[in-house]
């Protein structure tokens, strides 16, 4: 194993024993973060995780042997990124404000350098350790394969399961998405970081991850570091404060993408009644957030019930200094989500030693620690009656705001990058090692596509997860185009299907193609030149004997040469930029005694309906 070690040295020169660290090396994936950035400068929960533990891993030197990637799209490769260039756009994101100009501007400079970033080249042992929610991303999980064929190990951060197990709080195509980002996760990773005990909770119940998954928990509860605002920033928060009638203390705060699950309408709700119960002490509701997917809805409410701009007014694209100070000037804070994988601006507002009232569900009871006030997210009258409650009894606030001053020990964000060291360490020293390769069962029909979210991960039935190289488009809801001539698959079947049969789906390029397929490096068939769908057939009866790595079961490898691709640049009217190959739309296994199976297949293609 390549192994790089990283001490902690003390003022005096000495070494200690407790602080020495054994770390393989890593390529910490920020990816997620960096495209991010493309739309706004203020990360939301994910992105700010990253941004936090990117921030620690450049400020401690005991991690000088991590090395940054980000996946770049057009070449469907990982690029080691400067960790100067990392900081830069980091400490302008946290800082930037409107007078600085367009954020647009600032990103696409550093976006523009990524290409003269040298493409990463991972040894065998080495780690990928993906931090964030790489959703969208051609051709990434495909990548990942072909890396643990080549000894790579990977771990991936994982921050919640909630479109799967809450699918109403997205929209469909995110949980379709998320569904199957989830079912690549269960097989292509070696550990799986978790973020709580409700994430790790849902994981286990809803996705089933094989007993040779390793799955930890690194809990969240890490807060901003206790310095003072800059000038700047102090300034712009007290304009900020003073354009809306305030002085600190005179208001509550709400931090939160506006969107149903964080639970705004309630909220708007019992201000609407506050203002009736506490004429004369009802503070104003300042939320903090981007607006997000279905928030029409709540601005409505506010606007309709005379609040909007009133009692409650809404800000986003603030920077984190700013946020800082808000949670830091505030009463206290609520955060009434429906459904939660950690809940940071519970974490962040007991940091700034501020009570937040929570919801009482998933991992907020967790964030909360015991010094919470937790309600029926679900209740009005439970939310109206805490939050009556700290208005009613200044001193009750000031004595709960005080004990979370006094004994309540937030971690440091560089505790939360330890601990994902750490776990990282001990995988890394476990001997076992899962398969690189998915297995391909038997009379089970794969689909490339993605038409709905997966029910079932044990067997998902999802083709997607035999693809290897860089040669994929993002699969859509029919299947998946490629992007070049050639593409491949790989997977294991069980030795005693060695001589079963395939049937491949495909699409020709819009032009029409002809197609060689390869199996194991050899050639299998031709196929002359189609127009539209064809389905090959491909006998196994000529591959090779088991896998070294995989006893019990046969390597194969499909490698597909298209005579042609098609730029869609060139079709007037297309509206498509892609250069498009083959499109791949299911694949299927049957043995030779599956006579039953066979004819069902038969009749599902005859009829169309596959």
């Amino acid at each position: 194993m390549s192994v790089t070690f990283l001490r902690s040295v003390s003022p005096s020169g000495q070494t200690p024993d407790s602080v020495a660290r054994l770390l393989p090396k890593i390529g910490f994936d920020i990816t997620d973060l960096f495209y991010y950035y493309a739309d706004g400068h203020t990360p939301t929960g994910i992105q700010r995780v990253q941004q936090e533990l990117c921030l620690n891993l450049s400020a401690d030197s005991r991690y000088q042997g991590i090395e940054l990637v980000v996946y770049d799209r057009a070449i469907q490769r990982w690029r080691q990124v400067p960790l100067e260039w990392l900081q830069s756009i980091l400490e302008l994101s946290r800082s930037f404000g409107p007078s600085a100009g367009s954020w647009n501007e600032v990103y696409q400079k550093f976006a523009a350098q990524l290409a003269r970033f040298p493409q990463k080249r991972f040894e065998p042992q080495e780690w990928l350790v993906n931090v964030g929610a790489s959703l969208s991303l051609p051709s990434y999980f495909a990548q990942v394969r072909q890396l643990r064929g080549r000894g790579v190990r990977i771990g991936i951060f994982l921050h919640d399961c909630i479109p799967v197990r809450h699918p109403a709080y997205f929209d469909y195509f995110h949980t379709v998405e998320h569904s199957h980002w989830l079912a690549q996760v269960r097989e292509c990773a070696d550990l799986v970081i978790c973020n709580s005990d409700a994430t790790r909770d849902d994981y286990v119940s809803l996705v089933h991850p094989p007993v040779d998954q390793k799955i930890k928990v690194c809990r969240l509860n890490a807060a901003w570091d206790e310095s003072d605002l800059s000038p700047e920033a102090d300034a712009s928060l007290t304009e900020l404060l003073s354009d809306i009638g305030l002085q600190e203390e005179e208001f509550v705060l709400c931090v939160g993408t506006i969107e149903p699950r964080k639970n705004h309408l309630s909220l708007i709700h019992v201000w609407d009644r506050l203002r009736q119960t506490h004429p004369g002490n009802c503070p104003k509701l300042l939320c903090v957030g981007r607006i997000g997917w279905k928030s029409e809805a709540v601005l409505a409410q506010a606007k309709a019930l005379g609040q909007l701009d009133n009692k409650i007014h809404f800000f986003n694209n603030l920077s984190d200094e700013l946020l800082r100070g808000l949670y830091r000037k505030c009463l206290f804070s609520v955060y009434i989500s429906y459904y939660e994988g950690w809940g940071l601006p519970v974490s962040e507002s007991l940091a700034a030693g501020k009570v937040c009232v929570a919801g009482r569900n998933s991992s907020l009871l967790e964030a909360g620690a015991g010094f919470a006030i937790h309600v029926d997210e679900r209740s009005e009258t439970s939310i109206h009656e805490a939050i009556s409650r700290l208005i009613d009894s200044p001193a009750a606030l000031t004595q709960a705001n005080e004990r979370i001053r006094t004994e309540y020990r937030s971690r440091s964000w560089g505790d939360v990058l330890s601990d994902i060291t750490d776990f990282v360490t001990e995988a890394a020293h476990d001997e076992g090692l899962r398969p690189a390769l998915p297995v391909l069962e038997m009379n089970v029909l794969y689909q490339f596509g993605r038409p709905e979210p997966i029910q079932d991960f044990e067997s998902p039935k999802v083709g997607e997860v035999f693809c290897i190289g860089n040669g994929w488009h993002q699969p859509e809801s029919w299947g998946v185009w490629t992007n070049k001539q050639t593409s491949e698959l790989a997977f294991l079947v069980k030795s005693g299907h060695r001589g079963c049969t395939l049937f491949l789906a495909l699409t020709s390029p819009p032009v029409g193609g002809a197609v060689k397929v390869y199996l194991n490096g050899q050639l299998a068939l031709s196929v002359n030149r189609f127009v539209g769908k064809k389905v090959v057939r491909i006998s196994l009866d000529s591959v090779t004997p088991d896998s070294a790595d995989a006893p019990g079961f046969t390597p194969v490898a499909l490698r597909l040469i298209a005579d042609r691709v098609q730029s869609m640049r060139d079709i007037h009217g297309s509206g498509d930029e892609r250069t498009l190959g083959l499109g791949y739309v299911y694949l299927v296994g049957f043995e030779r005694t599956s006579v039953f199976e066979r004819l069902e297949f038969l009749e599902k293609v005859i009829t169309g309906m596959i």
